[in-house]
């Protein structure tokens, strides 16, 4: 019984050495892919196909077998991009772009100086000032929010929900909010929605002077990577993340450093324990990296329909999605919804105390995981819980993650493959 024991804190301090050489690759992997070089990995460029053909390389290096002559599962999509520098002055003074304000991504280009109407407490509260404001024609000015007037969160959302819907024929309308939370579309409205910071605007603000030039690239070429490592079975696991992100907005670059360079380096990492192991697994393990997330889990949809290995030949699809911080703990995103995995996880960790806490939730379509489940695919997705307020802005940089959670997921991970 000693010598067993011995035995197997050998194997866990050699388990732990060899885990700490891929924290190295993890970080290494991070920083290359949320470099300058990938462009946001997203559209502007084809930072996206720059990213594929990195990370192809990688996959080949682990030594993934592809299921055709390469690792591409390839397909289009239309993209909105904005490849020149945007232009916002107001009452003369010119912002910023990505830390005072963005446009929505569905926005068209367009230039022009307009008025700014301001909504205020007394117009939302008041039907008969509401219905006069309703009746006014508004189709040569901008709608804005006076948040600081309101006082009143319920209030300020409903206005926020009107506002977002355009319900007011407005040439474009202006949100206030203290985060600028970026995004992707592959389809364009006819008005233009500038978010800007709070403390860049005041209620007494009358003019806004714009020139925005988008480009909606239609038929774009994107792709995703799928590699996989064949097992006894035909039944597949496919570990997931998306690597995509978002590009650019003019010159400002979004490096996407935990969303999701992190996931990618989990999978990689993944598939490097699994090659390594020298014994064929029980199950094909399939290691797939998909793209178009930020504009609508497209890569995961199209993987979805278009299925390298059946579905119903597909026992759980585990992704992961911004994985590298964690102070407060992990969630099993979907747990709830496959309670049979969710209490495996449960008592490898009540056992291995791998994370310090996890939480399963209800089912969700926040990442790639949504369109297996939606197929009636087992998924669930992890993700590390902080304040995360770097998410969808310049600021996701590789400097600032601490991976606090990471090792944890990974084992857990790990031990419950194993365990199938």
């Amino acid at each position: 019984m000693i010598k067993r024991i011995v035995l197997l804190a050998s194997f866990g301090m050699m388990c732990s050495s060899t885990f700490a050489q891929d924290m190295n690759y993890t970080k290494q992997l991070v920083n290359k892919l949320s470099s300058e070089e990938f462009h946001g990995r997203g559209y502007v460029n084809k930072g996206d196909s720059i990213a594929a053909v990195y990370l192809s390389e990688e996959m080949k290096s682990i030594g993934l077998k592809g299921f055709g002559d390469n690792y591409y599962q390839s397909y289009t999509t239309s993209i909105n991009t904005y490849p020149e520098n945007p232009k916002l002055i107001l009452d003369g003074k010119e912002l910023v772009s990505a830390s005072e304000y963005i446009v929505n991504p569905n926005a068209k280009s367009c230039s022009g100086e307009s008025e700014l109407t301001w909504i205020t407490k007394d117009v939302l509260t008041n039907s008969r000032v509401l219905g006069d404001f309703m009746k006014k024609d508004h189709s040569n000015s901008f709608l804005a929010i006076d948040s600081a007037g309101l006082n009143n969160k319920d209030l300020y959302n409903f206005a926020q929900t009107m506002l977002k819907k355009n319900v007011f024929d407005a040439k474009g309308i202006v949100l206030i909010n203290g985060k600028l939370k970026f995004s992707a579309r592959t389809k364009t409205v006819d008005y233009t929605t500038f978010m800007l910071k709070s403390d860049v605007i005041s209620p007494d603000a009358k003019k806004i002077t714009y020139d925005i030039k988008s480009e909606l690239i239609e038929d774009y070429q994107t792709q995703n990577l799928i590699g996989y490592l064949p097992g006894k079975s035909d039944t597949c696991i496919i570990f997931s993340a998306h690597y995509d992100h978002l590009g650019h907005f003019g010159d400002k670059i979004y490096p996407g450093a935990n969303d999701n360079a992190s996931g990618v380096a989990m999978v990689l990492n993944l598939a490097k324990h699994f090659k390594s192991l020298k014994k064929k697994p029980h199950y094909t393990m399939v290691f797939a990296l998909f793209s178009g997330e930020e504009a609508g889990l497209l890569g995961s949809k199209h993987y979805a329909e278009n299925p390298l290995i059946s579905l119903d030949k597909t026992k759980i699809n585990l992704n992961f999605d911004m994985v590298a911080t964690g102070d407060k703990g992990i969630f099993v995103i979907n747990g709830k919804m496959v309670p049979d995995e969710m209490a495996k996880f449960n008592t490898i960790n009540n056992e291995k105390d791998y994370v310090f806490k996890m939480s399963g939730t209800g089912e969700s379509s926040s990442s790639d995981h949504a369109s297996f489940h939606e197929k009636g695919v087992k998924a669930v997705f992890f993700y590390t819980h902080s304040d995360n307020s770097d998410y969808h802005e310049t600021t996701d940089t590789a400097d600032k993650l601490p991976y606090t959670q990471f090792e944890g997921i990974f084992k857990l991970v790990r031990d419950y493959t194993e365990l199938q």
